[in-house]
């Protein structure tokens, strides 16, 4: 570009502009897709990384009794269920709905649990670093999994309006 006596603007450049509009229509596809796609294909990954992933399949009773923590066992035990439970029920919506629904149950359980056995833990300081990125976690898979609860939601409410 030949300069006609004023400083060059980046925004001159058509190649700039071509290069804004792409990362904009990026971000606006991500967002569609987050609004409006089906997600049971994420959906199956998530939930087979939570099955193969599950303490019940690397574990035994006796290992967690023997940490002093034999509930935390069938807690496993619940979410694998759960999890289990969601993988058969993926091409049904309803039934789907209601297993992410006790997953969220269950999370939320396990969470108060975590917290109280932080609180009544006396001999060392409650809330230590470690124990404030558990719960940060906790909160961002409790966000997710009510993300996917209200999309699931969602869907049931637009499939019984199209029904009617």
């Amino acid at each position: 570009m030949i300069n006609s006596g004023r400083e060059w603007d980046w925004m001159d450049n058509p190649l700039t502009l071509v290069r804004i509009k792409k990362d904009v229509m990026y971000f606006k596809k991500i967002k569609d897709t987050l609004l409006y796609f089906d997600f049971q294909p994420l959906l199956f990954f998530w939930v087979a990384s939570d099955i193969l992933n599950n303490q019940v399949l690397w574990t035994t009773l006796e290992y967690w009794t023997e940490a002093g923590q034999p509930n935390t066992y069938w807690l496993y035990f619940i979410y694998l269920i759960m999890s289990v439970s969601m993988m058969i029920s993926l091409h049904n919506t309803k039934w789907l709905a209601r297993f992410v629904t006790g997953f969220l149950i269950l999370n939320l359980f396990s969470t108060i649990r975590y917290l109280v056995n932080i609180y009544l833990t006396v001999d060392t300081e409650p809330f230590t670093l470690v124990d404030i990125k558990n719960i940060l976690i906790t909160l961002w898979y409790s966000f997710m999994w009510a993300w996917i609860l209200f999309k699931l939601k969602r869907e049931l409410l637009l499939n019984s309006f199209n029904h009617e």
